[in-house]
């Protein structure tokens, strides 16, 4: 209750829409929102979304609640009121919101909600990429997730792996990785041993840790069978000179 009183007080005095707090709570609504119905809806659109809501809805709310609280009072007290104030009530109410733009909502547009907006936004650009980027890095590379169908595979006795351009769309669509570094993973991992030949002692490296990434998950999948299976193909592949 204290809260939608303190709500309503702000809004009287015009303070409420440019409060950092509540337009960093009507952006994340809006942009969740039009997400889920827009494939696509980015952040900019979300801007203009809030921006038309200060024109369009704040600012005529607000003149409306001080236009009409007077009007209300008028009606109330004074009940020889006739039709023909209408007009000079509509006249100064004309004049009332010119003096208000120019004075409060325009300055207060420019100055303090445009501002705040645009911080706002950028601050929800940079968590949302950081956000990608923790679960980029959580992710499994590409050479690991090979290597784990590997095991399933050859658990399931599918042996349907093949180091082809056919099958690299099939787990591209299981993994939703890029195409062509599946393939590219896939032919070193499982090709006739052409890109094996003569490894750099990096590119060796490299396939250990992806190994020890695949290791990580069957033992947090407490499945040591699928590990096993890991280090025999990693003794086939990487044979120790």
């Amino acid at each position: 209750m204290k809260d939608t009183v303190k709500k309503m007080q702000s809004f009287v005095t015009f303070e409420l829409p440019l409060h950092r707090d509540y337009i960093t709570q009507q952006f994340s609504t809006t942009q969740e929102q039009f997400q889920n119905v827009v494939p696509g809806w980015s952040t900019s659109a979300t801007r203009q979304k809030m921006i038309a809501r200060y024109w369009f809805t704040y600012v005529p709310g607000h003149f409306a609640l001080l236009l009409g609280i007077p009007f209300l009072l008028t009606m109330l007290f004074f009940r020889d009121f006739q039709l023909n104030y209408l007009a000079s009530l509509f006249l100064a109410g004309g004049l009332s919101f010119i003096v208000m733009y120019l004075f409060q909502y325009r300055p207060c547009f420019g100055n303090t909600f445009l501002p705040q907006l645009e911080t706002v936004k950028e601050t929800f650009e940079k968590k949302s990429m950081e956000q990608l980027e923790k679960c980029r890095k959580a992710q499994l590379s590409n050479p690991a997730l090979c290597l784990i169908y590997y095991v399933f595979d050859q658990v399931t006795e599918m042996k349907a792996l093949q180091p082809n351009d056919q099958f690299a769309g099939i787990l591209m669509k299981l993994y939703g990785v890029d195409r062509g570094s599946i393939k590219n993973n896939l032919e070193l991992l499982f090709g006739n041993g052409a890109k094996r030949r003569n490894l750099t002692d990096r590119k060796r490296t490299e396939i250990q840790n992806r190994f020890a990434e695949a290791y990580k998950f069957f033992e947090e999948l407490n499945y040591p069978q699928g590990s096993n299976l890991l280090e025999k193909l990693e003794i086939k592949l990487l044979p120790r000179e």
